[in-house]
């Protein structure tokens, strides 16, 4: 399990997360796992975008997290599998 970055934003079914500085760019794609700190699997890598060295990822949501569940998500890690 790798930290992937910190939620900074929600939309509807998506996350905004910011990569944390230390990871490497070549580990994370589109369509991997994402699992909150928790091990609960949230979603998948939707898209990349942003500046090369300290990219955004959005994360489309999987349709059985709850509303509360991912209000609870804002400023939360999340991880790789």
């Amino acid at each position: 399990m790798k930290r992937l970055g910190a939620v900074i934003h929600i939309m509807d079914n998506l996350l905004i997360v910011r990569t944390d500085s230390t990871l490497e760019h070549s580990v994370f794609r589109e369509n991997l796992l994402v699992l909150t700190g928790k091990m609960k699997k949230i979603g998948k890598i939707k898209e990349i975008f942003g500046p090369v060295k300290a990219p955004y990822i959005s994360i489309k949501m999987f349709k059985d997290i709850k509303s509360s569940e991912i209000k609870g998500l804002k400023n939360e890690r999340v991880y790789l599998q």
